[in-house]
């Protein structure tokens, strides 16, 4: 029996079961990635664009064919990723133009959609590349409206377009010299293969079948990879607004980078660009309209996890934890970035403000900073981009009693099922946390089983103390975190409160007396409370006061030697409430079993 039409249902059958047939398909993509950059994150990418339209109940009842390709469009314009999930976005989003007002589609109108749609794939890019999934959705819908005229059946139109997309697909090397090189098709033209192979299976069946395991029998040995270094940041955002001028955008993204895809409508688009100048860039969208869900992936460092040496355990963390960048590379230590606000102003921390810029707008800005923990989403898409490049990972975060980050961090661990996510409450944060992660790195580097590393967590936490010393409450006040009324019996009393991370959250460890040289009564109070006779690593984090971190520095160095010491920049996270001239100091005891 012939299917002669394809309404909202249908339409959303099929789909799910193209979707499922590329989520079962990462890890393969994933591999044969090597344009634009080998970065190794295509399946992720397209997967992630794709998985809430496979996952979403609310669209399965809807019989009209424009009401669910709407949706469709909405849900992945809002979750694309990479570029070829911008394409697919963007694809889908001239699709929903093209059935507007319909309730279900003949093979004639479906072909005049799919024209739609193609048109828009290509006004995404600035440079559209042809090799790519450009160039299979270009041939695929091509080959259907050819003979759509003469098959009334949606099954022999499919299969016929299918075969088309397959023959495309395999000349890809043939238009890209760095696919031939490789010896592999473009990444992003196999993804969409893979829907279209879905698809049509479930045409023929009825039936959406169940997410399978990869069933690429022999892995591909990619030839040959070159390093694109020209940029170093995939950056991304959501401009939302009235009006938006797409040709516009894309015209001035090009002062900042290349790999450009500007997917949307004139209410929402999704910005795709690879660039040295991340925050520039969100800057700049910021005067198109409202923006949101910021990243900037470091595409060196994916290129590294893809094809550098490293060992089988990811270690992540969140900006939160103070680490300096050269030891985060130094120990292979993965980070996610928190977000924050200035009233309507929001921010990424370390990618669209600066240290500078943070600690000037805390003084000045009369709105006190809001600081938010990454959403399940934002962790969910880095463990799996891990996962594509590692075996197991440890998730490492602030105390759940403080933050939502470790909650954030335990929903979407549950949801991946391609690799364990060990997620642990370091009860610490700056840059306490930052020396429980560097210990665990360690323990990775020394080939630990997984079992040792958790046990050498677990004697880590319990051998890093942190002290925070505030050179005035203000700020602690401002952000709520402490009566009015405790700072005037402080200032009263001129105490100076001594701060400290326990398994109840941030807690007085000790005080000291008098405004005169706060931070030098601060600093004798940590020094009497460190044993110096057992091995240490010093970690300490200020608040724009970097003078006087190096002179403590100076002194530490004496005591336990250069390479145990170690001065890097207190985060929004902690600066919010500690304020500028705060100092932070982590005392780690290294007599642990990783010794042993």
């Amino acid at each position: 029996m012939g299917i002669h039409y394809i309404d909202g249902k249908r339409f959303h059958r099929s789909l799910s079961a193209g979707i499922r047939r590329l989520l079962s398909r990462q890890d393969y993509l994933n591999k044969i990635n090597v344009f634009p950059v080998p970065d190794s994150d295509t399946g992720t990418n397209m997967g992630f664009t794709l998985s809430a339209v496979e996952s979403s109940i609310s669209m399965q009842d809807n019989r009209s064919i424009a009401q669910t390709a709407d949706k469709i469009a909405e849900l992945t314009i809002n979750n694309a990723r990479g570029n070829s999930g911008a394409i697919l976005a963007q694809f889908f989003t001239g699709f929903a133009k093209g059935v507007m007002g319909k309730n279900k589609l003949t093979p004639s109108e479906f072909s005049q959609a799919l024209q739609v749609a193609k048109q828009y794939s290509y006004d995404a890019l600035m440079k559209p590349m042809e090799g790519t999934i450009l160039t299979v959705i270009s041939d695929w819908t091509n080959a259907i409206q050819k003979i759509n005229s003469s098959i009334t059946d949606f099954k022999k139109l499919l299969t016929h377009g299918l075969n088309e997309s397959l023959i495309s697909l395999a000349e890809t090397p043939k238009k890209l010299d760095v696919l031939s090189k490789a010896g592999v098709v473009d990444a992003g033209a196999q993804g969409f293969v893979d829907i279209l192979e879905g698809i049509n299976t479930f045409i023929h069946s009825g039936i959406v079948e169940e997410q399978t395991t990869e069933i690429i029998v022999t892995h591909p040995v990619v030839k040959s990879i070159s390093f694109n270094e020209k940029y170093r940041f995939c950056t991304e955002c959501l401009i939302s607004g009235n009006n938006l001028d797409r040709s516009k955008l894309k015209s001035k993204l090009t002062e900042w980078g290349d790999s450009i895809v500007v997917a949307g409508s004139d209410s929402k688009l999704k910005v795709h660009i690879h660039t040295d100048q991340p925050k520039k860039v969100i800057h700049m969208c910021q005067t198109f309209g409202a923006v949101s869900d910021e990243k900037a992936d470091d595409m060196i460092r994916q290129q590294h996890d893809a094809h550098g040496t490293h060992q089988d355990i990811a270690v992540l963390v969140d900006s939160g934890c103070d680490l300096p960048e050269d030891i985060l590379r130094k120990y292979n230590i993965h980070m996610i970035p928190v977000r924050l606000n200035f009233g309507p102003e929001h921010f990424v921390d370390k990618m669209t403000i600066t240290s500078g810029e943070f600690w000037e707008k805390l003084e000045m800005n009369p709105h006190h900073p809001q600081t938010s923990q990454p959403t399940p989403g934002d962790f969910l898409r880095q463990y799996q981009l891990l996962s594509s490049h590692y075996k197991q990972a440890i998730s490492i975060h602030i105390p759940a009693n403080l933050s939502g980050t470790y909650q954030s961090a335990m929903l979407a661990s549950e949801k991946l099922d391609s690799m364990p996510i060990s997620v642990i409450d370091s009860h610490n944060g700056s840059i306490g946390l930052g020396l429980i992660a560097i210990r665990i790195a360690e323990a990775i580097i020394a080939g630990k089983t997984i079992e040792e590393i958790h046990a050498i967590t677990e004697e880590a936490i319990k051998n890093t103390t942190l002290y925070i010393g505030l050179k005035t409450l203000d700020f602690v006040v401002r952000g709520g975190r402490l009566p009015a009324s405790i700072k005037k019996i402080t200032d009263l009393l001129r105490i100076n409160p001594i701060l400290s991370f326990t398994s109840k959250g941030i807690k007085p460890v000790g005080k000291t007396f008098g405004r005169n040289n706060i931070m030098k009564k601060f600093n004798n109070f940590v020094e009497k409370k460190i044993n110096w006779n057992q091995p240490l690593r010093i970690g300490i984090s200020h608040a724009n006061c970097e003078e006087k971190a190096f002179e403590l520095r100076n002194d530490f160095i004496k005591k336990i030697g250069k390479e145990n010491v170690f001065v890097s920049e207190v985060g929004p996270g902690l600066g919010a409430h500690a304020g500028p001239g705060a100092m932070v100091i982590a005392a780690q005891t290294l007599r642990d079993s990783l010794n042993d």
